[in-house]
């Protein structure tokens, strides 16, 4: 049971309809409706009986409603309390490299210049992000690909490259000193992002363009978590294609060597990611545009 589902639920009691719950809550009537049924299927029970000329609500739906009503004032209550009154909620998922490496300087920003706005921000893989868009579950998305999904609006806000990761060892001390291509490091102990992930997404593409299968490389690791990928390569497990935001730091600290992949040629783009069945409210647009102007818009807003 999400809060979103409770406010349309009680938003319908309130207006004594779906379309006016969906204009105060600035959604969509189907995603009312979506939220509405979501409530009843977990609940077993008929909350609102609809038809073409009113709104019932059910007896059941009354006892929810009290409790609904009490949680949100609760939930209130609590951001008053601890994040300042009048606080605007923006509910953000984001991939590994925006929410490690991009929000961080964003919200800093945003914050000081938007001192009403308040966000509860989780991170996951991208294709996790976008199904907490499709869901309702999230306002936006940060996301490092773009999964073509008709339902989304993927609209691109910043870029970055791949690049070879490889622990400062003798051997790549030598390769760093020439061009090395990429098939030099084909033998070599690599490790991986997971699947679901927009780095692994991004690594396919460019293997695909170079002519190398991925059942060709020496794959010693499969991890989920960036931090243990880094730390692996420092200590010489193996080598990675990640992002290069994610791990300038390491070679500003001469802890890795990078070798840009010769496609690179090979950008990779990171999306601001939203529903193009939910309406956005104005707090939430106020800060895709700080987003897009904050890196210099790779297309007009």
């Amino acid at each position: 049971m999400e809060f979103k589902q409770l406010e349309a639920f009680v938003a319908v009691v309130d207006y004594g309809s779906f379309s006016e719950a969906a204009r105060r809550l600035y959604l969509t009537q189907p995603t009312i409706s979506a939220h509405i049924r979501s409530l009843e299927e977990e609940l077993h029970s008929r909350l609102i009986l609809r038809t073409t000329k009113k709104t019932t609500v059910t007896t059941r739906g009354y006892q929810l409603y009290d409790s609904a009503v009490r949680m949100l004032e609760i939930r209130n209550n609590l951001l008053e309390n601890f994040t300042g009154s009048q606080k605007h909620m923006i509910d953000l998922a984001a991939s590994t490299i925006p929410s490690s490496y991009l929000l961080p300087e964003l919200l800093a920003g945003f914050g000081t210049s938007h001192p009403d706005i308040y966000f509860h921000s989780i991170q996951t893989d991208s294709e996790e992000a976008i199904h907490r868009v499709l869901d309702g579950t999230v306002d936006l998305a940060l996301v490092g690909q773009n999964t073509g999904d008709d339902s989304c609006i993927f609209t691109p806000f910043c870029q970055d490259i791949l690049v070879v990761a490889a622990p400062v060892t003798e051997r790549y001390l030598k390769l760093k000193e020439k061009s090395a291509e990429f098939r030099e490091f084909l033998h070599d102990p690599i490790i991986i992002r997971e699947k679901g992930s927009g780095t692994k997404k991004e690594m396919d593409l460019f293997l695909e363009k170079i002519g190398v299968t991925p059942s060709e490389l020496n794959v010693i690791a499969r991890m989920n978590d960036l931090e243990s990928i880094k730390k692996s390569i420092v200590n010489g497990l193996g080598i990675s294609i990640l992002s290069a935001r994610s791990v300038t730091d390491l070679e500003k600290t001469k802890q890795i060597l990078l070798f840009p992949l010769e496609e690179s040629v090979h950008k990779r783009s990171f999306y601001i990611v939203y529903s193009k069945n939910r309406i956005l409210k104005p707090h939430v647009r106020q800060f895709m545009h700080y987003v897009r102007d904050f890196y210099h818009p790779l297309q007009p807003a």
